[in-house]
């Protein structure tokens, strides 16, 4: 035997109700939420300002990071290599970073 389904009947969504006089008239207010009580602050100590030197303000220079001493040392081994020179890996750092700062000054 055949078992039987049955089918809810979907009902039609009620239309909105409409705006009477007695609601459209007043205005929405948002609900008072419940206040804290405040604590007085102490006043910040007043911070004098000071004028301006009258030097040119100029932009920080870009800090050296490990990776550009790197590659100036890679470079160095290089040469030094090509001309036969001793050091090691230690002195090219040490130098290449005694480098990118004279330059960096210098700019």
């Amino acid at each position: 035997m055949a078992k039987k389904t049955t089918i809810a009947k979907i009902s039609e969504p009620a239309e909105p109700a409409k705006p009477t006089k007695s609601t459209a008239s007043k205005p929405v207010t948002k609900p008072k939420s419940p206040q804290k009580p405040s604590a007085k602050k102490a006043a910040a100590p007043k911070v004098k300002k000071v004028g301006l030197s009258a030097a040119p303000v100029t932009a920080p220079a870009a800090a050296i990071t490990a990776a550009d001493i790197g590659l100036r040392a890679y470079y160095i081994a290089e040469k030094r290599h090509k001309l036969g020179l001793p050091g090691d890996a230690t002195s090219d750092w040490v130098e290449a970073e005694r480098q990118l700062k004279a330059e960096a000054k210098g700019k």
